[in-house]
């Protein structure tokens, strides 16, 4: 059962979460404006977001640049990684033959992209983005997902047409900014202990709708009452 399966995400999520912090750390590092030289850009490390529903949404980093922005979600997995952008699971393979299902993490950025969205306005294409922290992103067939070795260049080279102004950044900077909450880390725990608890009731975490069975081009899957202003799914597997 699908419910089943994300509530069980969002508890391994709360047991890997200081795991999470060390590879936030080693993108942090590449990512600090010092090393940048004279690249002009703003950043935003470990950033949350309360929605209107009062649920909390962490983002682990944000860049924005006159090429764009980009919401940057940091993984730490060992092994090898294989995957694409449209599978609901990717597969872990250890060093001792081990195999191990993983949420797509492009999907929970997914998530992140949408709220920032929503501060900053429509406007504004958030482009999301994976960085592997221990550089085994080479069998995950998706551009947006890189080596930590390889951001730097990533990011200098990326080309979808948008241009930033200085004041434009600003602006994007000091909206995420304000909209940031100070909420701590215990009471962000809280939340999505929270949030499992609506998951097993059919609550969507996006939005507080309810979640309604669908058919779709895939099967059957759980979707948002309020599609198409929410697009919250849940496969069912």
């Amino acid at each position: 059962m699908g419910l089943i399966k994300i509530i069980n995400e969002y508890k391994k999520d709360l047991i890997n979460m200081q795991k999470g912090k060390i590879g936030e750390a080693k993108v942090d590092k590449k990512l600090n404006p010092i090393l940048f030289g004279k690249v002009e850009h703003r950043y935003i490390d470990n950033l949350i977001l309360v929605d209107s529903n009062n649920k909390t949404h962490q983002i682990d980093h944000i860049e924005i640049r006159h090429n764009g922005i980009f919401c940057i979600e940091t993984k730490n997995y060992i092994g090898w990684i294989l995957g694409n952008e449209f599978q609901d699971k990717w597969v872990q393979v250890l060093f001792n033959g081990e195999k191990n299902q993983l949420t797509n993490p492009l999907k929970q950025n997914k998530s992140h992209v949408y709220h920032i969205s929503n501060v900053i306005g429509k406007k504004y294409h958030v482009n999301s983005l994976v960085v592997m922290v221990q550089n085994n992103a080479d069998k995950i067939d998706c551009d947006n997902v890189v080596n930590l070795d390889d951001l730097k260049y990533y990011l200098k080279k990326f080309d979808d047409g948008t241009y930033l102004s200085t004041e434009e950044m600003d602006e994007i900077y000091e909206k995420l900014m304000n909209a940031s909450s100070k909420i701590s880390n215990k009471e962000h725990v809280r939340i999505i202990k929270q949030t499992q608890k609506e998951l097993e009731k059919g609550i969507c975490p996006r939005c507080g709708g309810k979640l309604v069975e669908r058919e779709g081009k895939y099967g059957k899957f759980l979707g948002c009452s309020n599609y198409p202003k929410c697009t919250f799914i849940l496969n069912k597997k």
